[in-house]
């Protein structure tokens, strides 16, 4: 399977390459398909992720580069999970694809070129990317979550558990989780920029439908081994003026869940 990926995404260039202009210029114009495109997420952060299993912790340096299926579309780089721009694209140049800055609608200024290392892998600048297929469509949660990348859901939490009596707990890719108590859907955070997240943190979610946030519990969470384990936030210091807990820390210990495959 895996050499026909292969020679499909090399048919895929060596079809374009008898077209590509030679014109310093024509890249602004030029439109051709990217063999490429998807969702691809900095290497750093996935081995961290795998290693450390925090969030937290590897949001530093960290990237998600949204490639789209031609040039001169929308290319969308989300940096460390707290800002994102949509206003880069990328272009075929000097024999080889690069993102560029766009201003006013103009083509302005050259960020990266991108290197294909394999149809799984690619270099953009400095930086390794792997290619990802996260879950963007959230059913009734879409008007809360808008356009988010479900990216830890996947790499992070999808899996069987088991809780210490012994019930059985799914979490899936897309956020729902079925078996834990009356809870719906889950929700890890990626971003640790704001007050209050001096620990990794998660959303349950009791509402089926029609989302009210007085049915959203947060807990913080760590992996002991191939153990979750869930944790009442215990509020240090409370914010007056923001009328939100500036400082956490893991208090009472909630559920434990032991997961029983690596299946992805």
């Amino acid at each position: 399977m895996l050499t026909l990926i292969v020679l499909i995404f090399c048919s895929a260039v060596s079809e374009q390459e008898y077209h590509f202009p030679l014109s310093y210029n024509d890249y602004k114009t030029f439109d051709t398909i990217i063999p490429f495109s998807g969702y691809w997420l900095s290497e750093n952060y996935y081995e961290n992720i795998i290693n450390n299993k925090s969030p937290k912790a590897a949001q530093n340096n960290s990237y998600v580069v949204v490639i789209p299926d031609r040039t001169l579309k929308a290319t969308t780089i989300l940096y460390d999970f707290h800002d994102g721009f949509d206003y880069y694209t990328t272009v075929w140049n000097l024999n080889q694809f690069e993102i560029w800055e766009v201003n006013d609608d103009i083509i302005s200024n050259f960020i990266n070129k991108i290197e294909v290392i394999s149809p799984t892998r690619i270099k953009i600048g400095q930086d390794y990317f792997l290619k990802i297929n996260p879950e963007t469509k959230h059913g009734f949660l879409h008007n809360v979550l808008k356009d988010e990348i479900l990216v830890l859901e996947e790499i992070l939490f999808m899996g069987n558990y088991l809780t210490n009596d012994g019930k059985k707990v799914k979490l899936d890719k897309d956020g729902q989780i079925r078996g834990l108590d009356k809870y719906y859907y889950y929700k890890p955070y990626t971003d640790y920029y704001d007050e209050g997240m001096q620990v990794d943190q998660l959303i349950l979610i009791k509402s089926k439908r029609d989302l009210d946030w007085k049915d959203c519990e947060e807990f913080g969470y760590r992996f002991n081994s191939d153990t979750l384990e869930l944790y009442k936030l215990k509020c240090l210091v409370f914010d007056s003026v923001s009328n939100n807990c500036a400082e956490v820390e893991l208090g009472e210990l909630k559920y434990k869940l032991l997961k029983i495959n690596n299946n992805r």
